[in-house]
């Protein structure tokens, strides 16, 4: 069995729970959270800022257009959302190259103390 290509740059790959995991650089100390039917969520830190975020990662989103339209929803909402009680969206990343490889994103929410 091959080994997968290389990280693409700004990106860095890891095993987390037994999932791939490819995500910005400047993410770091990924922690795995929780799983669920539709994704995965892991802890991580923002080397630029100190802050700790939460990455979700979404398993086959494309995987038919109930999938599709449930992430975009989902995307749409946290975008626009602004409320103490809900994290909100910071990041959405796919380490996808081109659109003929584009299967998984990756969104990237804040969790901050601070509340921003």
């Amino acid at each position: 069995m091959s080994s997968p290509p290389p990280a693409r740059r700004g990106f860095y790959r890891q095993e987390v729970t037994k999932t791939a995991w490819e995500v910005r650089a400047v993410y770091q100390d990924l922690q795995p959270v929780g799983s669920g039917a539709y994704g995965a969520v892991c802890s991580a830190v923002d080397s630029r800022t100190g802050a700790k975020v939460a990455i979700k990662k979404l398993y086959r989103p494309f995987q038919s257009e109930l999938f599709a339209k449930r992430a975009y929803r989902e995307l749409r909402l946290l975008k626009h959302m602004r409320h103490e009680n809900v994290i909100g969206l910071l990041d959405v990343f796919t380490p996808d190259e081109t659109l003929d490889d584009f299967t998984d994103f990756i969104s990237m929410l804040l969790v901050s103390s601070t509340g921003t």
